[in-house]
């Protein structure tokens, strides 16, 4: 007999929980058992295990891969920000889906065994809570059918139909898992679809799965090509769709349908239905964007006016004014006595929302978990913030509607 990895996660997970593999001998038990870390084929590990009085050995993943798998805030293999990306329908990841495969052998009397099992599994940035049992499953992620929710964000589906409101403006992406070999997912289609407030639709269209528009095959073999981002937020898909399509060829469009497809158009994924929001012209709405607990990204719209607060702190230090080593002591009207160094600045904005949904405040909770926000005012740019999780303020304005306060920080010092 040889060592053998009785228990292990579920085969695509969230990396940020515990990911426990259990190591045994039943015949005998050695002086270790030994572990092999491997991430995309590269061993990055090797562990010694003693066995416990079971003769067993308990080996948590987490810990060895804490920080190695993060969702991706840029196109791949370019510097730009993801969440504006509209070039083509489609990206892929780089960093947020990583194969670990793991070895495991003995070690005895000073010689060690080499591999005697061996087990793999997928691993995404998030993290499900300890009241979902050890190793959930995952399956609800797999895009084989039109109840399975497929898309990667923490908004829950209501009779398979996840909704988000979202203004003319507004910019992001959402997430699958895009793959027919690991997961034998069957999605090889995109189908968008857009309506009028009567229902009735104007333009439809679809994009293939694959190269030509951004994404890899199903079937193709690099595993962090499979967690693909769409960029289906009104701005993004303004620049990939045709002149026909698009909304803004439809003044009066109040929504449209993403889906995951079969090469025969049966859908195998949730409907992600985006819904147009009007918002005032005064004063700019502010995206509020966070890596989400599933390895995608979400976002909220606050439609309130934003209050921004730049502060500076220093170290003050004290001079002697006047030229002491001159024939003749003087110093001039604007001579300086006290001279700031370390001179730093911070930003500070405080976003609110007067008409945040049930679904929204259940959504926010999330961002406040998340270590990847980004914020964008207007049409600006998008910059990476902190929240304060302490000025999180809700309020009902009325049954069903919400008036919402947060505040983040830039999470860049500004230079003085």
């Amino acid at each position: 007999m040889s060592a053998t990895i009785l228990s292990k996660p579920s085969l695509i997970i969230p990396a940020n929980q515990a990911l426990i593999f259990s190591i045994s001998w039943v015949t005998s038990v050695p002086d270790r058992y030994v572990v092999w870390v491997l991430e995309d084929s590269v061993e990055i590990a090797k562990l010694y295990l003693t066995p416990n009085t079971n003769n067993v050995s308990f080996f948590n993943l987490a810990e060895v891969v804490r920080d190695r798998v993060k969702v991706d805030d840029k196109i791949r293999d370019e510097s730009a920000t993801l969440l504006s990306y509209s070039t083509l329908p489609f990206t892929t990841g780089r960093n947020g889906l990583k194969k670990y495969t793991i070895n495991v052998g003995t070690y005895s009397g000073g010689t060690e065994s080499g591999t005697e099992d061996t087990d793999d599994v997928y691993l995404l940035d998030g993290v499900q809570q300890v009241s979902a049992g050890l190793h959930p499953s995952f399956a609800d992620y797999y895009a084989t059918a039109d109840t399975q929710k497929s898309w990667l964000t923490d908004r829950i589906p209501n009779s398979n139909i996840i909704t988000i409101e979202v203004s003319d403006d507004d910019e992001g992406c959402i997430a699958f898992l895009n793959d027919s070999t690991i997961i034998s997912g069957v999605a090889t289609t995109l189908v968008y679809s857009l309506f009028t407030e009567g229902g009735t639709s104007p333009a439809s269209t679809f994009r293939t799965i694959g190269t030509t528009y951004g994404a890899q095959l199903p079937s193709a073999s690099d595993i962090n090509q499979k967690l693909t981002y769409v960029m289906a937020y009104p701005k993004n898909i303004e620049t990939w769709l045709t002149a026909g399509v698009k909304p803004s060829a439809y003044p009066t469009w109040a929504y449209y349908l993403i889906t995951l497809t079969t090469s025969g158009y049966t859908p195998v994924s949730n409907v992600y239905r985006f819904n147009r929001k009007c918002t005032q012209d005064k004063h700019n709405n502010t995206q509020l964007a966070w890596t989400n607990s599933v390895g995608g990204w979400d976002s909220v719209l606050f439609t309130g006016r934003t209050e921004h607060t730049d502060t500076v702190s220093s170290k003050p230090f004290q001079k002697q004014i006047g030229d002491w080593d001159a024939s003749t002591y003087s110093f001039l009207p604007q001579a300086r006595e006290s001279q700031a160094y370390q001179v730093t600045g911070q930003s500070k904005f405080k976003l609110i929302s007067v008409d945040f949904s049930f679904a929204d405040i259940e959504l926010i909770k999330y961002a406040l978990r998340s270590d990847n926000l980004m914020m964008r005012a207007g049409s600006g740019e998008w910059q990476p913030v902190t929240i304060d999780t302490k000025s999180y303020n809700v309020k009902e304005a009325f049954s069903g509607v919400y008036s919402v306060s947060l505040s983040v920080t830039l999470a860049q010092t500004l230079r003085c």
